[in-house]
């Protein structure tokens, strides 16, 4: 993100981290019972509300983005909203959220941590069930200017795109989301952080797309 009103606080944590909590639950989503994203989520809301800072920008990294996205939120913070998220299809998204640094956010979230504790599950799951008891106000960001890759209507202009992922596997999901990364970007500086062993499923990923889309041809035709 280029726009100067921004103070950019990228988050590294270890690959090891990844490796060691993601993919835990077979045949479930492969973020079920991590607490990452949670965590840190909390813990920056906490330095925002001790620092008098208003709103923080909490975001995934694998997005696509593109000139504007501060004027294009700027809306959302002079209407005062506590949260806005994603809209992916009918359900919340939250790889891309604008939230008030305030004590019911902070509640809300602990909300889903608890869930968590208690049933193990998935951060974004437990944050649309627990919305309905949301006291404070929140909205979906404009789904074509704020897009999701599977939401994204091929035409509209975004300034963010959240890049999603069919959940195939761990080096498929991976290879999904640099192919579909590479149709808005530039994806070759970026390679150098990609592990060789993903490569291939790029390429192989590529394949089953050409496959799918000629089965739907051929299913057109019939």
């Amino acid at each position: 993100m280029k726009d100067s009103e921004f103070a950019l606080r990228p988050l590294e944590i270890p690959q090891s981290r990844f490796d060691r909590d993601l993919y835990k639950v077979e045949g479930k989503h492969h973020w079920e019972g991590s607490f990452i994203k949670i965590d840190l989520l909390l813990d920056k809301l906490d330095e925002a509300i001790e620092n008098s800072q208003p709103y923080i920008l909490f975001t995934d990294v694998d997005l696509v983005v593109k000139p504007g996205v501060y004027s294009a939120l700027k809306t959302y913070m002079d209407d005062e909203y506590d949260m806005v998220f994603l809209k992916e299809g009918s359900h919340l998204n939250i790889g891309f959220l604008l939230l008030k640094a305030s004590n019911n956010v902070i509640d809300y979230w602990k909300t889903i941590r608890n869930m968590m504790v208690e049933k193990e599950g998935h951060d974004q799951a437990y944050a649309n069930e627990a919305i309905k008891g949301f006291t404070g106000t929140y909205t979906t960001f404009d789904n074509q200017l704020f897009t999701c890759s599977n939401t994204w209507d091929c035409k509209t202009e975004f300034v963010i795109m959240q890049v999603l992922c069919s959940c195939l596997g761990k080096e498929f999901n991976m290879a999904e989301k640099i192919f579909n990364t590479a149709q808005h970007i530039d994806v070759q500086p970026y390679m150098q952080y990609v592990k060789e062993d993903i490569i291939p499923y790029i390429y192989r990923f590529q394949e089953l797309l050409a496959q799918s889309y000629q089965e739907m041809k051929t299913d057109a035709v019939n």
